[in-house]
């Protein structure tokens, strides 16, 4: 099987040793996905909606990289270090996909890379094409 990898620039990749998103045959996994912006540091501190459209750019971008979009995504894992802040969260998951519902999931944490996150998310999608190098 051919993989396929992209980057989306965060800090920790570099560090950690890890990719944005992996294509394997058709099936793509996006990685854990906090809000950051272009210049790396976080974006829109404390605003749970924006944050979480942040979130859903960055994993639509990588799947662009790998010639799809948020239509092929089947499934969202979220993680957010206040459960009171759903709602917000919930709005803009829900403005983001429109009628491309997929499968998610909201668990609360106690923390994330930094105390300026308040939600991460991954991301599962299928492609019509499979991986043609690696």
């Amino acid at each position: 099987m051919k993989f396929k990898r992209v980057y989306s620039g965060a800090p920790w990749e570099r560090l950690a040793g890890y990719c944005r998103a992996v294509k394997a045959g058709k099936t793509i996994l996006v990685g854990g996905t906090v809000a950051f912006g272009d210049d790396g540091e976080p974006f829109e501190p404390g605003d749970a909606y924006a944050q979480t459209l942040r979130c859903l750019e960055i994993i639509e971008q990588a799947l662009k990289q790998l010639g799809e979009d948020r239509t092929r995504i089947i499934a969202t894992r979220m993680y957010t270090t206040d459960m009171d802040l759903w709602p917000k969260i919930a709005q803009a998951h829900k403005k983001f996909f429109k009628k491309h519902r997929p499968t998610t999931m909201l668990l609360e944490v106690s923390r994330l890379i930094r105390s300026e996150y308040i939600i991460e998310i991954e991301a599962e999608a299928r492609s019509s094409k499979s991986a043609r190098h690696g």
